[in-house]
């Protein structure tokens, strides 16, 4: 799926000068301050300053690549909206830049698209041009949130929006203008405190005013800034939608009732506001926005969203999925939006990095075209998430150290390794509890075997990912040390997890996780849950190979219980292929313990650990834990055959000499 950065705005790097044009004073213009840097004024005051992504779109691509978006949409600045000038003078000016930014995305490799502007203080020519821009190219239209004293319950501005409607156009309605001023003087008031209210005000004046009952509902509308503080707010105002009359308007239903009728952006540059604003909104209603390339935007677009802890597949609706929906679009497919696709991928070795195993289109495989009518391509890159996955990694320190790509990139590869061990280890213990419950399930045992075989090379490659680590000079690391605190390896909630699920629960570990409540719930639950521990031996004890209930046998009955099945090898083969993938498991995580301390050893010394732990000397602690300590307890016990009878020849002897016994017997019965 595309990532879609639906809130982006344009300014042009030269236009005529409209005050001399129209007549009038106080138009917005630019003066170029420096290399690839402006500011807007409006008549003779400074206004903001801006940069060159703003009307130079080689300047927007390179920070979209940088941040792995396949689309941007391109609005106006506000600034140029014009409500207040006559209509003839602000019909002119929107067709201007109109034109304008479809220019400017036409420079753009296909990978930008304009919403319009236009003159709202005049229906009639608000109606007509965006009906031209909507020909010419435009997806849809930005409009503020007001025009003058009129909000946008106005039966003029509803007419408009029903209009949008009929021409399939999207509406981005964003805050400008902002009320009350003269009591916001200072500190950027405006921007952060007026523009959230306004806001609220447009979506609001649109539900109690009725106009949601009243348009149509394909109209796709969609509010900046995470719909301001509306969402926040929505408990207050569905109080007193409740217990005061007055307070209904003309809604038929309750606020809470409209929200699927509108959109609403990821702006809100906190991941906790976030979180709440996709459950008050429902997770089909917010969209990818940046407020790209002003200050007040997203300094690396789409990282709020890509790094929070909303699920992978709500993810990838507020990345794409959600503002495709709200535009009409299908990025993918160039007969409906007009974009280019991305290139489809298959076995052919001229496409490098194309996936050894996809099959050809004509076969129907991922690289090509076995995808339904009006379904969008797979490909390599969409089917692997390639764009998100290669713009996951975020240095701290800054300027970024060069050595820190590979630390976070070494570190998300093992995250990526325990995810895949969590889901094959769910699979053996899985297996291990269904011949727990049915002795006659034999057949699972094969399948936790081959399974446990591949856990246990994965930990060998984990185990061989620390000699990339140690290509790192100590130097190197300390120059970013500093910026991890207080993260730390203790903070790895699938190790836990992995060590929990196998047995080895210490409660005491959870306080490491208690700023994450969803790692927390994960590890609450892994200690309640049996663990690969328990069920194999619960498995044993239903086989007859341990007599007492494996919650009541001791370590040493269950050692015997493992040994009694390698003194059994023509009926257990299969549980002994099980016993010795484990004992290669908990040997491999104890040689990846072991690597851990000499890489910390060998890059910090005997420093503490950025989490608060004593570093080195802690990770010692843990060398000598094993998941599964009677599998390694029964080779004690394991009793030597005597000599003669462990040899072949032994073995031919003792039948040379029955043979010779029996021969004599025979002879004497003669």
């Amino acid at each position: 799926m595309p990532t879609i950065d639906m809130h982006t705005h344009w300014f042009p790097e030269s236009w005529p000068d409209l005050a001399k044009r129209y007549g009038t004073p106080d138009w917005p213009s630019i003066k170029h301050t420096g290399a690839g840097t402006a500011e807007i004024y409006v008549g003779d005051k400074p206004f903001r300053k801006i940069e060159a992504a703003c009307w130079d779109p080689e300047a927007r691509l390179e920070a979209m690549e940088r941040d792995g978006i396949e689309l941007q949409i391109i609005s106006p600045t506000p600034v140029l909206f014009s409500y207040e000038r006559p209509v003839a003078h602000a019909a002119d000016v929107a067709k201007f830049f109109n034109d304008g930014l479809l220019e400017f995305c036409a420079r753009g490799k296909g990978r930008m698209k304009s919403l319009c502007q236009v003159p709202l203080q005049d229906i009639r020519a608000a109606k007509q041009e965006v009906s031209r821009a909507m020909k010419a190219g435009h997806l849809g239209v930005e409009i503020g949130n007001h025009v003058g004293e009129k909000n946008l319950d106005d039966p003029g501005i509803i007419e408009f929006l029903g209009h949008c409607a009929s021409e399939g156009a999207a509406v981005f309605v964003h805050p400008w203008d902002m009320m009350a001023r003269e009591r916001m003087p200072n500190y950027m008031m405006p921007w952060t405190v007026g523009m959230p209210a306004e806001t609220q005000l447009a979506i609001v004046a649109l539900i109690k005013s009725g106009a949601f009952d009243k348009l149509p509902k394909d109209l796709r509308l969609c509010f900046a800034h995470g719909g301001g503080s509306f969402a926040f707010l929505l408990g207050r105002l569905e109080n007193a939608w409740a217990h005061h009359p007055v307070a209904r308007g003309k809604s038929e239903l309750p606020p809470s009732h409209y929200v699927n009728r509108f959109y609403v952006d990821s702006a809100v540059f906190e991941e906790k506001a976030l979180d709440f604003l996709v459950k008050v909104m429902g997770t089909e209603r917010v969209v990818l926005g940046s407020d790209h390339p002003f200050p007040l935007g997203e300094e690396r677009i789409g990282r709020l969203v890509r790094d929070s802890k909303l699920a992978a597949e709500v993810k990838t609706k507020v990345l794409g999925e959600n503002a495709e929906r709200w535009l009409n679009i299908s990025v993918s497919q160039t007969s409906k939006s007009g974009l280019p696709s991305t290139p489809s991928v298959g076995v052919s070795t001229a496409v490098s990095g194309g996936c050894p195993m996809g099959k050809p289109a004509e076969a129907g495989g991922y690289g090509g075209g076995a995808s339904a009518p009006g379904e969008a391509l797979l490909t390599y890159a969409s089917y692997l998430r390639i764009p998100e996955l290669l713009h996951l990694q975020h240095p701290q320190s800054v300027p970024a150290h060069h050595d820190e790509m590979m630390f976070i990139i070494i570190h998300q590869t093992y995250e990526l390794w325990f995810k895949e061990l969590l889901h094959d280890l769910d699979a053996v213990a899985a297996a291990f509890r269904h011949v727990g419950e049915n002795a006659a399930r034999r057949e699972e045992i094969y399948e936790a075997a081959r399974l446990l075989r591949r856990c246990t090379e994965i930990m060998r490659v984990a185990v061989s990912q620390f000699t990339i680590l140690e290509t790192m000079l100590p130097t190197h690391f300390l120059a970013f040390r500093g910026k991890l605190e207080p993260a730390s390896g203790f903070q790895s909630e699938q190790f836990r997890e992995i060590e929990f699920l196998c047995g080895q629960k210490d409660e005491k570990l959870l306080k490491h996780h208690d700023p994450v409540p969803e790692a927390m719930a994960a590890l609450e639950r892994r200690l309640r849950e049996p663990s690969l521990h328990d069920l194999f031996f619960g498995a044993l004890h239903t086989i007859g190979k341990l007599k007492p209930k494996a919650a009541q046998a001791n370590a040493e009955q269950r050692a015997l219980a493992v040994r009694d099945l390698y003194t059994d090898e023509t009926h257990f083969r299969d549980w002994i292929d099980v016993c010795e993938r484990l004992v290669e498991f908990d040997e491999l995580v104890m040689s990846w313990r072991l690597r851990h301390i000499q890489l910390v050893e060998r890059t910090i010394g005997m420093r503490s650990g950025t989490g608060g732990s004593a570093g080195s000397s802690y990770l010692r602690t843990t060398l000598d834990k094993k998941f599964f300590p009677e599998l390694w307890e029964a080779r004690t016990m394991l009793e030597e055959p005597r000599l003669e009878e462990a040899s072949p020849q032994g073995q031919r002897g003792r039948d040379a000499g029955a043979t010779a016994g029996e021969d004599a017997s025979a002879a004497r019965k003669k």
